[in-house]
């Protein structure tokens, strides 16, 4: 690229570096100077206090566990939702996968409390799925389904799976598909060459659209309310209680930090092994 053409590439980036700057690394600078300034006599001073009594607390710590649960548990049941119904609509029937694309875009655009307070009416006490299993005899009792774990599992769930679908619909399209009629033509079965050519060759591209549902599932706070019912104590909570109703704006802060140090620290985690994972193969493929 010549000098005169690079110039106006190079004047683009800059409300871009702007837009960074001024949304992205001035809050998280400001809440990570929240969280280590504390007030002493008037004056604010550089302390690892708050993070001390984080780390004490143990509802702090069973909320982490709980939202890295979560968010992992997630992940990993969006990430192979989402790939089956991507692989069925780059795939397979077109009428079918059309049918799976528009129903899953149609819930994007549907309100997150909607969708929570769907998952009210069905799990509840009196809701079909209750009365269904009541119906046929497999239970006598109605199921506790709401205000637990399970159910705020079930929600985000049902958030992740078309994100999660929608990013992996250009992994598959990018295999080609002489692969799998090369491996239809050797005598194997469209499942096992789903398993053995298909599946082995797009993971590990796939595998960064389910670290997405992953962290998106960390900073969830409505779900977890309105299907958690109180039971489900994630990290969201606790930031909102710090900061709107003790108004311990540092110690808020605080608890963002370390969400956000601990989702790094798992996303970091899958990356380098994705990563070692594909030297590896490039190493043996090259051998």
């Amino acid at each position: 690229m010549s000098s005169s053409s690079s110039s106006p590439f190079r004047l683009g980036i800059i409300p871009l570096a702007l837009f960074f700057l001024v949304f992205f690394a001035y809050p998280v600078l400001h809440f990570l100077w929240g969280s280590l300034a504390v007030d002493a006599g008037g004056t604010a001073t550089l302390s690892l206090r708050n993070f001390t009594d984080a780390l004490r607390s143990a509802s702090v710590l069973r909320s982490l566990s709980t939202t890295l649960l979560l968010s992992v548990l997630t992940g990993v049941v969006s990430l192979v939702l989402g790939y089956l119904l991507a692989f069925q609509i780059v795939r397979r029937n077109a009428v079918i996968g059309k049918i799976i694309f528009v129903a899953a875009i149609a819930s994007l655009f549907t309100s997150t409390i909607a969708r929570a307070l769907g998952w009210r009416v069905l799990l509840g006490f009196e809701g079909p799925i209750n009365n269904a299993l009541i119906a046929i005899g497999l239970i006598s009792q109605p199921l506790q389904l709401i205000n637990n774990f399970t159910a705020v599992a079930i929600g985000m769930i049902h958030i992740q799976v078309p994100v999660v679908m929608v990013g992996l619909i250009p992994v598959i399209e990018a295999l080609p598909r002489d692969f799998e009629r090369a491996a239809i033509g050797l005598g194997a079965s469209r499942w096992k060459t789903f398993l053995t050519v298909h599946l082995p060759m797009t993971w590990m591209n796939a595998v960064p659209v389910g670290l997405i549902a992953i962290m998106a599932t960390a900073a969830y706070f409505t779900t977890p309310v309105l299907l958690g019912g109180g039971r489900v104590n994630v990290i969201a909570i606790q930031i909102q209680q710090a900061s709107q109703v003790l108004f311990d704006f540092g110690y808020a802060a605080t608890l963002s930090v370390m969400l956000v140090a601990m989702i790094s620290a798992v996303a970091i985690g899958i990356l380098l092994l994705t990563h070692w994972r594909r030297n590896v193969r490039a190493r043996g493929s090259s051998s």
